[in-house]
């Protein structure tokens, strides 16, 4: 796969993504495994990824790219102590791909993934990775999942489904002047939206970063978020956030686009 270059006219931020704290996203229990089926995206690239014999440590990964339209055995590391899924994917290039992929376990049986690869030939970046919509292993995966959504129109940029580990909501992201970036945050458990006051848009780098604080304790997460819009109905961000009172800790975090929303 060959990257497209990502230089765009970055357009909107305000989020929508809500907290009361009375329970942290972070503070969650461990799925029971992260073995199955996964609709994935890299830097805008539709696909599944097929995750098995986790409990290893070593899973095998199949990932497949819709564009590509092929299968790739892939080496994998899964360290259940971080949740953390690690990647190596070779291109045929003789450069390759390694994705660092951070577990979202908050609701039951429902694994997410957020997170980013980097390539090992254009040092410095990192391409927004998700992975969502987890099947078992065995059950069949419908096939109109297995297609990238080219249908949303140009006009509708900025309104973003959102999965911060597990705990799903919308994330809208407006720029003013579209430079600086204003976001609201909005979970869908909690019910309500709230603005975040520190943010900041790297055009260099494609990083969107925001800090939320909690409702106790002096307790704040950090968001990383790496956007990539390779086609504009692909626009999406890949990601992973902190918290302060889980030292070392890296939860999953991502957003895909959806219909509403203004951009500049």
């Amino acid at each position: 796969m060959s990257l497209k270059s990502l230089a765009h006219k970055f357009f909107v931020a305000v989020a929508a993504f809500a907290l009361i704290a009375v329970v942290t996203p972070a503070a969650q229990a461990s799925v029971p495994t992260i073995d199955g089926s996964y609709a994935f995206d890299g830097n805008g690239w539709a696909g599944t990824l097929l995750v098995t014999n986790s409990a290893s440590g070593a899973p095998a990964i199949t990932m497949h790219y819709n564009e590509l339209g092929r299968d790739e055995q892939l080496a994998g590391n899964w360290s259940a102590a971080t949740h953390t899924l690690w990647i190596y994917r070779p291109l045929p290039w003789n450069n390759s791909q390694t994705y660092l992929l951070y577990l979202g376990d908050h609701k039951p049986n429902s694994p997410v993934f957020g997170g980013y690869f980097t390539q090992s030939d254009v040092p410095g970046m990192h391409y927004g990775v998700y992975a969502k919509d987890y099947l078992p292993l065995g059950a069949a995966r419908p096939a109109n999942a297995l297609r990238p959504n080219d249908s949303l129109p140009d006009t509708l940029p900025g309104y973003y489904g959102f999965n911060g580990n597990g705990w799903t909501g919308t994330m809208t992201v407006q720029f003013t002047d579209c430079r600086v970036p204003e976001i609201e945050l909005r979970y869908d458990e909690l019910g309500r939206t709230e603005p975040i006051a520190q943010r900041t848009w790297d055009p260099a780098t494609n990083t969107l970063t925001f800090v939320r604080p909690l409702s106790f304790g002096g307790v704040t997460q950090t968001y990383t978020m790496y956007f990539a819009n390779r086609l504009q109905s692909t626009q999406m961000f890949g990601g992973y956030f902190t918290e302060s009172d889980v030292p070392n800790q890296r939860f999953a975090a991502f957003a895909w686009l959806m219909p509403g929303g203004v951009g500049c």
